[in-house]
């Protein structure tokens, strides 16, 4: 990809959209504006951005991250054609650090984004939104937040004496129970409705120690799955290790970072592994031991061969079952 003329990026908010544009151009070759985050102020921003393409312009765009306030906004881009980043919160803090940024509002996130997605865009993919994923991943997160409810209840509703309010815990509990079960129908109905989620779905499922709450984790919370090389995948899930070298100083390698959620089901998947009577990857982990590495080294190391494993399959189209795919690096 050439060097864009003009690299816009936009702090999104609940309320408002804070774009910061950056131009090759010898005049205004920075500027701000505001606009409010709903359909006309997405419609706005999306037009001018059109214009500037219409008059020869190579423009590239770049948001972050934002607890799905900026999903409307990427849908707009995606649909007009702009080409548009999602970009890694951490990853733009890290870079504010390094430019000795400290102070953090929306106008100076907005050029913030920009002059980072100027540096970095020939290495980013393009956001490619999943409506299906998103979804899916929303339907997942809505019943983590009700599991999590309920087990309060059962704990408190152990230690009321007072009659009333131990029957209003009860009725509290009931209601969110029929709530995870009317979830857990939603769940299922989005991953048997034909399409490219229900594809991914059907082949995670051949793989060993992958079953329906695991598959579903990493659908909804792990979209670059398959999508990446095995290098980048074990990096973003958190299972892979870097070296801590320095002078004469050399400690052992750690994994750092990564996403808990994913990192959790994939032990969950480990569990099931070796429980397994035979199987490659338990025989894997089992290698690692009889060789002397610790448990915790083992485990990550038969997590990472795992979601590599599963990345690559994702990416050949195949099922477990079949010739494994080979691994990128």
């Amino acid at each position: 990809m050439t060097d864009p003329n003009i690299v816009v990026g936009i702090d999104v908010d609940k309320a408002a959209l804070h774009v910061y544009r950056l131009s090759s151009a010898p005049a205004g070759k920075e500027s701000g504006a505001r606009a409010p985050n709903d359909e006309k102020g997405i419609t706005r921003v999306v037009g001018r951005l059109l214009k500037l393409m219409a008059e020869g312009r190579t423009v590239v765009v770049g948001f972050e991250a934002s607890g799905g306030y900026e999903r409307p906004l990427g849908q707009a881009l995606v649909e007009a054609g702009v080409p548009c980043f999602l970009l890694d919160p951490a990853r733009v803090r890290a870079f504010a650090k390094a430019e000795g940024q400290l102070a953090k509002t929306d106008p100076l996130d907005a050029g913030l984004i920009a002059r980072f997605l100027k540096a970095f865009h020939h290495e980013l993919r393009p956001y490619a939104p999943d409506l299906a994923a998103q979804d899916l991943a929303e339907h997942v997160r809505a019943r983590k937040l009700a599991v999590d409810e309920a087990v309060r209840l059962k704990v408190q509703i152990e230690t009321l004496r007072n009659p009333a309010l131990r029957q209003q815990a009860e009725r509290r509990l009931a209601y969110i129970m029929a709530d995870i079960r009317a979830t857990d129908r939603a769940i299922k109905a989005l991953l048997t409705e034909e399409g490219p989620t229900e594809q991914r779905f059907r082949q995670l499922m051949t793989a060993p120690g992958v079953g329906r709450v695991v598959a579903t984790t990493l659908i909804s919370s792990l979209p670059e799955l398959g999508q990446l090389n095995s290098r980048q995948i074990a990096a973003l899930v958190g299972v892979a290790p870097y070296d801590r070298q320095s002078g004469k100083t050399d400690r052992k390698r750690s994994c750092q970072g990564g996403r808990p959620n994913v990192r959790t089901t994939l032990y969950m998947a480990y569990v099931s592994i070796v429980r397994m009577r035979r199987g490659p990857l338990k025989a894997f982990y089992q290698r690692l031991r009889d060789n002397g590495k610790p448990a915790k080294i083992a485990i990550i190391a038969t997590m990472r061969k795992l979601v590599v494993a599963l990345n690559a399959m994702l990416a050949a189209g195949e099922n477990w079952s079949d010739p494994q795919p080979k691994q990128t690096a």
